[in-house]
């Protein structure tokens, strides 16, 4: 009591004087801040104008370090569009950690004080976000085993080479393809990850049996990555490279049942660019800054698992409800203001992620989902509880984080398998909620249900 007491008159004298915090992680903890403990509720959320600032402040590291620099930066930015606190930790071998936070308070204090965001904030919110600098120091993450290989002089010496079935050649600064992976026909897993390829051709026949090539984290394009045809593959990892649109070598693979694409920015997707995957079960859009999802997406008829998390999508196609084996959809931090219309064409869908969006109302198609187990519907912009919630024998956890409901869901008490709600940061929740709504909860414990508010 005494620790949120001092905090909000902490928290108050730093409204007077319109003072930006701005912090060290290790000058927060001593200072004992946790942002559950202030006075305000800090939505988290994406933020373009938050993010622009902060690129502004770090902008006095050169992009070319070396070694590199990484910086988590969190920013608070309060309803009337101003910071309150920034809270930033370095990770910077090889420097003065020190005088580099010096430089970067100076730098941050320099361009936030007069800064303002340009939105049109309902309540204040907090951005958290990792940037990196340079040529980033990273251990390798290799497993060594008695049908592995870690790097090319290993490769050449192995004398049993039918025996190697993995091949760990990723992080290794590798400027084009070692021809030595052919030494080893019975290899079913390459790791070509973090390295230096702009180009690459495998002949898929000299690797008959391979099942997983994981090329994510080089400098790979649409037009510089052949694979020769082949029914071997079945995990393609393509995330954190330089592609703008499927690349035609993902077709090459007639078995093809995952294809990561994470990372990159698919600018140029169409229509056309999901013909020839109809074997694709996961596919993997994470944060490629895709504003229109195309209908073509429809022709992906065996997916089972679609990743659309950290994209610009303000609405989704209808043709996605064509997806019949879909069965996890993830659209979270995204801009959605609505789900679509036939949502109940999604039979088999049990997991649904649509957390940080802009939904206030869900399609009444919704309560048809009858195999919906986990529904997260956190930081969006419900006034009360979707009825349609109501009909959903079988959902066992459901997350209403951080919107905007005035009473506590009483109605969740009728949810017979419910295992699991989510309610924090909610305007409810600001009062004693235990005691307002100690019948609700009592119900809902007697349940087994855990339910964090």
């Amino acid at each position: 009591m005494k620790i949120i007491l001092s905090f909000t008159i902490m928290f108050m004298a730093h409204l007077a004087v319109a003072q930006v915090h701005i912090w060290t992680q290790e000058e927060s903890q001593t200072a004992k801040f946790h942002v559950d403990l202030l006075p305000l509720t800090y939505e988290e959320r994406s933020s373009d104008d938050a993010i622009d600032i902060v690129e502004k402040s770090l902008s006095v590291i050169a992009k070319d370090v070396n070694p590199g620099i990484s910086i988590i930066t969190q920013i608070l930015v309060n309803q009337q569009g101003n910071v309150d606190y920034i809270i930033f930790n370095t990770d910077a071998k090889g420097y003065n950690i020190d005088s580099l936070n010096q430089v970067l308070k100076k730098s941050f204090l320099q361009n936030v004080s007069k800064w303002k965001s340009a939105e049109k904030l309902q309540k204040p919110f907090r951005t958290i976000m990792l940037m990196k600098f340079g040529k980033q120091i990273v251990e390798r993450e290799v497993r060594q085993t008695d049908s592995s290989v870690v790097n090319i002089e290993e490769a050449i010496a192995y004398k049993d080479s039918l025996k190697i079935k993995k091949i760990f050649f990723n992080q290794l600064e590798l400027k084009k393809l070692p021809d030595v992976i052919y030494r080893f026909p019975n290899t079913e897993e390459l790791y070509l990850s973090g390295n230096e390829l702009k180009e690459i051709k495998i002949d898929l026949n000299r690797l008959p049996r391979l099942k997983q090539l994981h090329l994510d984290g080089n400098y790979l394009t649409n037009d510089n990555l052949v694979l020769t045809k082949n029914k071997s593959l079945e995990l393609l990892n393509l995330r954190q490279n330089k592609f703008t649109n499927i690349p035609a070598a993902a077709r090459a693979s007639k078995n093809l049942a995952s294809l990561g694409l994470g990372g990159n920015k698919l600018t140029n997707l169409s229509n056309r660019s999901f013909r020839k995957l109809k074997t694709v079960k996961d596919l993997n859009f994470y944060k490629s800054e895709l504003v229109i999802l195309p209908k073509g997406i429809k022709k992906m008829k065996n997916l089972e698992v679609l990743d659309l998390y950290y994209n610009q999508l303000e609405i989704l196609p209808a043709s996605l409800t064509k997806l019949k084996h879909l069965t996890q959809l993830a659209v979270s931090n995204n801009q959605l203001k609505e789900l679509p219309k036939d949502m109940n064409k999604l039979v088999n869908v049990h997991t649904l992620y649509a957390h940080h969006n802009k939904l206030s109302k869900l399609p009444g198609s919704v309560a048809k989902m009858k195999k919906m187990n986990i529904l997260d519907l956190g930081y969006n912009w419900f006034y009360n509880c979707p009825v349609e919630i109501m009909a959903l024998d079988s959902l066992h956890e459901l997350d209403l984080s951080g919107n905007n409901l005035p009473e506590f869901p009483s109605v969740l008490v009728k949810l017979k398998k419910l295992d699991k709600v989510y309610l924090r940061g909610n305007p409810f929740s600001d009062k004693d909620v235990e005691k307002k709504y100690a019948s609700q909860l009592k119900t809902l414990k007697g349940n087994n249900v855990e339910v964090f508010y």
